[in-house]
């Protein structure tokens, strides 16, 4: 397999260069120092002239005969024609049968459309046939540039040139410069749908070595180049140039220096200026809560008159807004599945309906969840991320009852699992770790108003390989640790620790708005004052100290792990499967996490079993409802319920939230599978 062509393998002048050696001989002596066969046809002369020029590396021939795939095979990059340079290809025609079909290698652009080439089986002919010749040529609008090296940025004078300008001088043959990473381009179209003029956008794929411009490609053929900007190059898209249907947009980032980039992953537009249309995208959690945004596509655009969001049959007013976005008040409705559809109407009455479909809400998040400690001691607030990934905090009022969700940091779309506990800092002060999808993971701490403030990086674990954690003291008198799970069972015991010559920011989690009071002294692990909570926060390094454990086949199985208080000053992990069985584990130095009912080495023995529903969201323990820590479990009905492990036989209670109209608890038999409210 030959390896990418366009990613700083060779100079690409030398194309032209080798091509030179053969000017006024027959285009077969290539192919015949290339050792291939003997023809000098204007295709086979270019390929034997690349296979010479990058060391018999790369050959462009595509086996099926297609001439252009030749190219795009072997990782040569599309070329706008006003930035060919010397050394890129011109191919016309896609196989032996195409009418016109020639293939040229580019000496100089003149940047009118004309170019100085050198090719085979042109200059000469009728009386002359396969002769290498050079020439200046106008190719079709419709033929093809390719770039199957690496420009050169040591000419005098060449820089990539602004808008509308002419390109400079080529680059000699002399040092290599690899081109930059592919862009990313996206539009403001929703899902696609596009009328009149949108906007695409074209982001470096790199924003520290940004690209100096962008090219734009439409259905193939290179379209406009625009100048980068730090939010990335916007091109105003004009869709009543282009037929209804759909179309493919690429981009290109190009370097300083001339480099130019793989395309990018192309996005697909519909163009709709013809025939009203609408689309509506929509979140794709399964559980909807607060305020959800619904951003609606209308065409053709220009003739929008109005859109009607309808929940369950009745039409929801909304407040003026300048986007085509429609919110969706989940607080107005009960916890459960519901009906939604949105309609837009022209200017000429005429309505097109998205939907009906069913979504369910819920009272809270159901992102990562974490608990904690209130402002009234004893009992614990609920701290979740949402679908927009804002880290919101429901705080206490009453057992089972949480208030208005108070958003306390944003940019947590990408994290994966919160673990709540006193891990670095002073006695008291209580911390969130975050784990994120690149496996990284983030101490938080909290500020004077209750904002969450990242206190650095911890590393020296494999965060990304654990399925479940949680955190607590498992040892009589030790610190406080976060155990991980993998999918296997295997656990590790994490302790996290500042270096002596850092500190992290004295810290503390303050009383949530709107919450009660607190009406006793602050519990083990409860806040306190933080005098420097305001000031500039410090991130300090971070690193865990890593400890494997036995693996456990209950471990594996479970649904969650939550550590709650042992009778002895140290923590028990339990672990809650998908039937609801309970297991709890005692830390037995190294045999690891034993199960107090069973045997290390046998199967696990349930300490009890509870009667809940399977779980939509990761369930977290906390003190939601009386004395003892419970589970707070929400179902794939939006449904979210609180569940004790110290006592089994207690009704679940119903949670509710002020963010959501909540469903009045109904209790159930003990020993039966729990019996969700209907609407």
């Amino acid at each position: 397999m030959h390896p990418p062509a366009g990613a700083g393998q060779f100079d690409n002048s030398l194309i032209a260069t080798t091509a030179l050696a053969y000017v006024g001989r027959w285009g077969g002596m290539a192919c015949v120092d290339a050792n291939r066969f003997r023809s000098g046809q204007c295709r086979e002369f270019v390929d034997c002239v690349v296979s010479l020029a990058s060391g018999g590396r790369i050959w462009p021939v595509d086996p099926n005969g297609n001439y252009q795939v030749g190219f795009s095979s072997v990782g040569a990059v599309p070329v706008a024609p006003a930035a060919a340079t010397e050394g890129d290809i011109i191919q016309i025609g896609d196989h032996d049968d195409s009418d016109p079909l020639h293939t040229a290698i580019v000496l100089s652009n003149h940047g009118d459309g004309t170019y100085t080439v050198v090719d085979a089986n042109w200059v000469g002919q009728p009386l002359i046939r396969e002769l290498v010749g050079v020439h200046d040529w106008t190719p079709p609008a419709a033929a093809q540039f390719w770039r199957l090296g690496s420009v050169n940025p040591n000419t005098p004078g060449w820089q990539m040139p602004k808008n509308d300008a002419a390109y400079g001088t080529q680059a000699p043959d002399t040092a290599i410069n690899p081109a930059p990473p592919a862009p990313t381009v996206s539009t403001d179209a929703v899902n696609g749908l596009a009328s009149g003029t949108i906007t695409v956008r074209s982001t470096d794929a790199d924003p520290t070595h940004p690209a100096v411009r962008m090219q734009y490609w439409v259905d193939g053929k290179s379209d406009t180049a625009i100048d980068n900007a730090p939010g990335g190059a916007l091109l105003p898209l004009d869709t009543t140039t282009l037929p209804d249907g759909p179309h493919v947009i690429t981009t290109q980032a190009m370097a300083a220096d001339g480099a130019i980039s793989a395309l990018s992953a192309p996005i697909t537009i519909n163009v709709t200026n013809h025939k009203q249309a609408i689309a509506v995208a929509a979140p794709t959690a399964p559980l909807l809560s607060g305020t959800v945004p619904l951003n609606v596509g209308a065409a053709p655009a220009a003739d929008l008159a109005k859109e009607t969001l309808t929940v369950d049959g009745v039409a929801q007013p909304q407040p003026p807004a300048a986007s085509s976005v429609l919110n969706l008040d989940t607080s107005t409705l009960v916890a459960g599945p519901h009906q939604i559809s949105v309609a837009v109407t022209n200017r000429e009455g005429q309505t097109v309906t998205w939907g009906p479909v069913i979504v369910t809400v819920t009272g809270a998040a159901t992102g990562p969840r974490a608990a904690l400690p209130s402002a009234a001691a004893g009992h614990s607030d609920l701290v979740a991320v949402d679908a927009t990934g804002r880290l919101l905090r429901y705080p206490w009022v009453a057992d089972g009852t949480f208030g208005v969700p108070q958003p306390i940091a944003d940019g947590f779309a990408d994290v994966t699992s919160l673990v709540a506990g006193h891990f670095a800092g002073p006695a008291g002060a209580v911390q969130l770790l975050a784990v994120r999808k690149d496996g990284s993971a983030h101490l938080y701490g909290f500020d004077a108003t209750g904002k969450a403030v990242d206190q650095g990086t911890v590393t020296g674990a494999p965060w990304n390989t654990f399925t479940r954690l949680a955190a607590g003291v498992f040892s009589k008198g030790g610190p406080e640790a976060v155990v991980g799970i993998d999918a296997a069972g295997h656990a590790q015991l994490i302790t996290i620790s500042v270096p002596a010559a850092g500190g992290p920011v004295a810290a503390t989690v303050p009383a949530a708005a709107g919450a009660p009071a607190a009406g006793a002294p602050a519990a083990l692990g409860a806040p306190v004052a933080a005098p420097n909570a305001a000031a500039a926060p410090v991130k300090p390094a971070l690193t865990a100290a890593v400890q494997g454990l036995p693996a456990s086949p209950a471990l594996a199985g479970a649904v969650t792990i939550e550590a709650v208080p042992g009778a002895d000053g140290a923590d028990k992990l339990l672990s809650v499967d998908g039937t609801g069985a309970v297991v709890a584990y005692t830390l037995t130095g190294p045999q690891g996490f034993v199960p107090d009912l069973g045997t290390p080495t046998g199967p696990a023995v349930p300490t009890v079993k509870l009667t809940t529903p399977a779980p939509a969201a990761t369930p977290v323990a906390g003190d939601f409802a009386g004395s003892t820590p419970e589970l707070m479990v929400t179902g794939a009905d939006g449904q979210t319920w609180i569940v004790s492990p110290d006592h089994p036989d207690r009704p679940s209670q119903g949670a509710a939230f002020v963010s959501d109209a909540a469903v009045e608890a109904t209790p159930h038999t003990p020993g039966q599978r729990l019996i969700l409210p209907a609407d």
